[in-house]
């Protein structure tokens, strides 16, 4: 797996419009609630600094703008950059990642806590239930997120149709044929808890 990683406090970020452009900025000030505003700065403070060491392009010549479609796309100095990236937040971090030779990348960063039964057997097929407690449920629960943002698919699909078996990728239904018109890349998905309390997961596919 080749991709760089970066989380950040979302109490320690810099003051907006020292990170953003003007069309970014633009943006963020549309954003009517704190925690959105503080969230969504805190996925492109990461990114940037990810992308000004790949680069060496500064913040503000870094933009994450959506496409016509939503989706949004990475621009560094004006010109759309080949980098595949991917960002996360939960409960007062964010974290992103970058790669140069990855073409497909998804993380998802979730902190570790109890979680009712019901919510597992829902969101889980029984196949991917191999062991018990939180931490296990949470590393999960990040492995299929992170899956899911490196098929582009939002939440779209079933969760049953995208399954993780011992840290192993299947697809089913509307999931493979996603999985399918991508060429069906190699996924590998690495898991660990990046920050104390929180599992991550990184999933890259060549």
């Amino acid at each position: 797996m080749s991709c760089q990683i970066k989380e950040v406090d979302l109490n320690r970020l810099p003051p907006a419009d020292d990170i953003l452009s003007e069309r970014e900025y633009a943006f963020y000030q549309t954003l009517r609630f704190p925690k959105r505003r503080v969230e969504w700065l805190g996925g492109r403070f990461a990114l940037k600094e990810l992308v000004r060491g790949v680069t060496k392009a500064v913040w503000q010549e870094i933009e994450l703008l959506p496409g016509v479609t939503g989706k949004p796309f990475l621009w560094v100095k004006g010109k759309s950059s080949p980098l595949a990236f991917s960002l996360t937040h939960s409960r007062g971090w964010a974290a992103a990642a970058v790669s140069e030779d990855t073409p497909f990348l998804g993380i998802d960063l979730e902190k570790i806590e109890h979680r009712i039964d019901a919510w597992a057997k829902d969101f889980f097929h029984p196949s991917e239930l191999t062991g018990t407690g939180d931490a296990f449920l949470t590393a999960l629960w990040t492995q299929k997120e992170a899956v899911v943002k490196l098929l582009g698919t939002g939440l779209s699909l079933n969760s049953y149709d995208v399954r993780c078996i011992n840290g192993t990728p299947s697809f089913f239904g509307a999931a493979l044929e996603v999985y399918t018109q991508m060429g069906t890349p190699a996924i590998t998905l690495q898991t660990s808890e990046l920050i104390p309390g929180f599992m991550f997961t990184a999933a890259c596919g060549q």
